[in-house]
């Protein structure tokens, strides 16, 4: 299983203690050293994590881990998968399960939109202040992206992930929970992804859904296979450079900083189904995409933006990602959301 950061073992223990309740019988039962505390960077095995967060959930009977006004008892999540599990679409299940918590509590408000080509998460906590340590507002994206994950059985590939605080000290890990572009600072907590997933139907059976809930939160909390693979850890090196034009470094730097050598690397990649020319193609398209659409960019912005040489360069690439020009997609795609909102 995937490992944790040590920070967040440390943020889900501050949560009890806001509470003015002990917490070295809690780390006891995990079997986590006291000491790996005041060790930064330290990591503790997922099924550690796991058992802290049920053991959190039971000493306080409260699903929002005391990071609210109100509490969230026990079982409101599991009633929330069991009412959307046989819905007809990703889209549906998403809407329903908004408006489930929506009419339960005031604490945590959430709605579904389509924005273009993109399906769009908004999550805004009513008393942030609460969670001084941003660590339920990011457990609550990563539970809903993996719980949406989970039901169409297709790992969703966020395009960009929006939170409501300045840039922490955690962020580099937050790069592999949400390995897709950061903005920090924003009003409300928002993921945002390829609005072709909303239309996926669930694929889960109630049997499915007793086992998913009887493991939870292992399957929410830690890094999944596909994000702890090659092709994610370089898609995240690629969206995470901190620089306004992106470059795409050699293969031999990937080889180098994963330690290993080009053709492992070349095999690791094609066992994934993937190798690094297409991974650059798909995070320009991803990038090409959300800067046109969400932002407006003009194409010789995007152009630019991507590392082309000229605005036509980056047009015919953009014709061989999608099939249309990009003027041509940005005008399909602004009809189909008029269209939607008549």
């Amino acid at each position: 299983m995937a490992t944790v950061d040590i920070h967040y073992v440390r943020a889900a223990l501050n949560c009890v203690e806001r509470k003015g309740l002990e917490t070295s019988a809690l780390l006891s039962d995990c079997g986590i050293d006291p000491a790996l505390l005041q060790r930064n960077g330290a990591r503790v095995h997922g099924d550690q994590m796991t058992r802290l967060v049920q053991l959190i959930w039971a000493a306080l009977d409260d699903e929002f881990m005391g990071c609210t006004e109100h509490r969230c008892k026990q079982g409101v999540f599991a009633l929330m998968t069991r009412h959307v599990l046989h819905s007809a679409s990703l889209e549906a299940a998403l809407q329903q399960g908004a408006h489930f918590y929506n009419l339960f509590s005031d604490d945590i408000r959430m709605r579904l939109l389509r924005r273009g080509a993109l399906g769009v998460l908004e999550i805004e906590f009513a008393r942030p202040e609460l969670d001084p340590d941003c660590f339920y507002r990011e457990f609550w994206m990563v539970i809903w992206h993996r719980f949406a994950s989970w039901l169409i059985g297709e790992k969703i590939m966020l395009a960009s992930a929006g939170f409501d605080y300045p840039e922490p000290a955690h962020a580099a890990e937050l790069k592999y929970l949400f390995p897709c572009t950061h903005r920090f600072g924003r009003g409300r907590m928002v993921l945002s992804f390829s609005a072709d997933y909303l239309v996926m139907p669930p694929v889960r059976t109630q049997r499915d859904l007793s086992r998913f809930l009887r493991r939870s939160p292992a399957d929410l909390i830690t890094i999944p296979g596909r994000e702890s693979s090659f092709e994610a850890r370089i898609r995240s090196e690629l969206l995470h450079q901190g620089q306004e034009v992106l470059e795409c470094p050699s293969f031999e730097h990937f080889a180098a900083h994963f330690n290993i050598s080009t053709q492992t690397l070349r095999r690791r990649l094609r066992a994934e189904g993937t190798s690094y020319p297409r991974i650059k193609d798909e995070v320009r398209r991803d990038l090409a995409i959300e800067k046109l659409l969400l932002h407006r960019h003009s194409v010789t912005e995007v152009a630019r933006q991507l590392g082309f040489s000229e605005p036509r360069a980056f047009a015919r690439a953009f014709r061989n990602w999608t099939g249309l020009t990009p003027a041509t997609y940005v005008a399909r795609r602004s009809a189909h959301r008029s269209s939607d909102a008549e």
